[in-house]
């Protein structure tokens, strides 16, 4: 098995936070469909990201890996921002913003 990066539990950490998120809300799908479904697009990126991590290991990372890697920050990033402007910040969206920054980091240390 090929060692893993900083990436992947920083991914790993991403996919459970969004699932975790998620599962807290099941009203969000009726209330809210824009966020929940958006939040499942989140959801999707984080764990292909931790998968794909997985598999290259410490080998230098695939150029679709390097961009969902930035898709995962620049979401984050994004998302902390919103918070931030409407004064709702919790741990969390900084959570978000530090798994997304220290998996992108990562993906352009190996290239």
């Amino acid at each position: 098995m090929k060692p893993v990066s900083l990436a992947f539990p920083a991914a790993v950490a991403g996919t459970a936070d969004t699932a975790l998120f998620l599962l807290r809300r099941p009203k969000l799908f009726r209330t809210a469909p824009g966020r929940a479904f958006g939040s499942l697009g989140f959801l999707a990126v984080w764990s292909t990201l931790a998968a794909r991590t997985q598999y290259e290991g410490r080998d230098s990372p695939a150029p679709y890996t390097v961009a969902l890697a930035a898709t995962a920050f620049g979401g984050s990033a994004a998302m902390l921002a919103v918070h931030l402007r409407h004064g709702v910040a919790g741990p969390r969206v900084f959570l978000g913003a530090l798994c997304g920054g220290v998996a992108l980091a990562d993906c352009l240390r190996r290239r």
